[in-house]
């Protein structure tokens, strides 16, 4: 077999296997409870098995995949959330995905890496406790706790047979106009190909050979194995993403940078950055031309517009970003959310939820893509 297989975990709209087509990787299986995300699915994945209930899920039926990624419910964890941490009812369900991936492994010796994405109030949850929960649950090993308690932005951990390690990413630097920030874990239980996977930097945003800018270190993190072999010193590292062009329409791609800590959309070379009326110390708010705008085409004016927060704005008028925006919003082709759901149209209000608890897919497709590279050199 000369691709690498899939299976997704707590799915929504199925994202993930939308990143596996993109990078060449089959998807094999599903599992999600609500049955909005899961027609969604369903409808552009027809051939992949739809599990349901990841509780529920029984292994004797249960194909063995390479990779199992996991967006497991954040609610509890979110800084907007209702913080109960890993003990919460919705976010506790990470243990499930790790039950899963413990007895597969037991059976089969796969999947060979784990795929998890959560929001950055995971570091913070629970004084910092759920994070390590995470990582000693994935890794079985014993993970200290940080200086003052406060987890890096992003970092590295390797044990006697395995790795893992985690990034913050900013869906505004990956081609998409929105700021979203998420955790990304990759874990290889096999071999020490993590950091490779994550941090790799030939080639991607925040090469120094492209901005002129390194990516900095922080404190290493230090633990022993289950087995007391000891863990080796790894570095954690982060860097300075510089955003790629956003193409909302035609026209040559150009540079986005970031000016006094604003980010600057250049869309067919017309950008006005004007200061907010009421913003502090002249907050910037990105203007942008009518042509190759984020807007749909159905509210485009005839003058500037532009986007804050949730909100379209022309000329004044303001309004709710449609289903159409929301998509483009999180990378997604236009009307992926579009489907037909217990017999009608779905409604606006189903197609928001959704892709408000998605993820940004260039993101995601950047993770699974630097798996099949690496997997082709190891």
């Amino acid at each position: 077999m000369d691709y690498l297989t899939l299976g997704s975990l707590f799915d929504g709209i199925g994202g993930w296997l939308l990143a596996a087509k993109h990078a060449g990787i089959k998807p094999i299986w599903a599992s999600e409870i609500d049955d909005f995300p899961a027609a969604v699915t369903a409808k552009h994945f027809p051939g992949v098995v739809q599990l349901g209930d990841v509780r529920k899920l029984d292994l004797d039926w249960l194909t063995p995949v390479d990779i199992v990624c996991a967006g497991s419910p954040c609610q509890d964890l979110s800084v907007a959330g209702s913080r109960r941490g890993l003990k919460g009812k919705r976010s506790g369900l990470f243990s499930e995905a790790i039950r899963i991936i413990r007895e597969m492994r037991r059976r089969y010796s796969l999947p060979r890496y784990f795929v998890w994405e959560n929001v950055p109030g995971v570091f913070s949850s629970n004084g910092g406790l759920d994070f390590r929960a995470v990582l000693q649950q994935i890794s079985q090993a014993e993970i200290p706790m940080p200086p003052d308690n406060r987890w890096a932005n992003a970092g590295l951990v390797e044990w006697g047979s395995g790795s893992l390690a985690w990034r913050t990413i900013d869906a505004q630097h990956w081609g998409v106009p929105q700021r979203r920030k998420r955790v990304f874990l990759v874990a290889d239980l096999a071999e020490k190909s993590a950091g490779k996977i994550l941090f790799e930097r030939k080639g991607l945003p925040g090469d120094s050979e492209e901005d002129g800018r390194t990516g900095g270190e922080t404190a290493p993190i230090t633990g022993k194995s289950i087995d007391g072999t000891g863990k080796e010193l790894v570095h954690n590292h982060t860097y300075a993403d510089v955003a790629s062009t956003l193409r909302a329409g035609a026209g040559a791609p150009k540079h986005m940078s970031d000016i006094q800590g604003r980010l600057v959309f250049v869309l067919q070379g017309s950008m006005i950055n004007r200061k907010a009326e009421n913003g502090p110390q002249g907050t910037g708010i990105i203007y942008q031309k009518t042509i190759g705008s984020l807007c749909a085409d159905d509210y485009k004016g005839i003058n500037n517009q532009y986007v804050k927060q949730d909100k379209c704005i022309i000329q004044k008028y303001v309004r709710r970003l449609t289903p159409k925006e929301c998509e483009r919003l999180q990378g997604l082709p236009d009307g992926y959310t579009r489907i037909v759901f217990n017999g009608k149209p779905a409604t606006d209000g189903h197609r928001y939820k959704a892709l408000g608890n998605g993820m940004a897919q260039p993101c995601a497709d950047f993770v699974l893509r630097r798996i099949v590279e690496l997997s082709k050199i190891l």
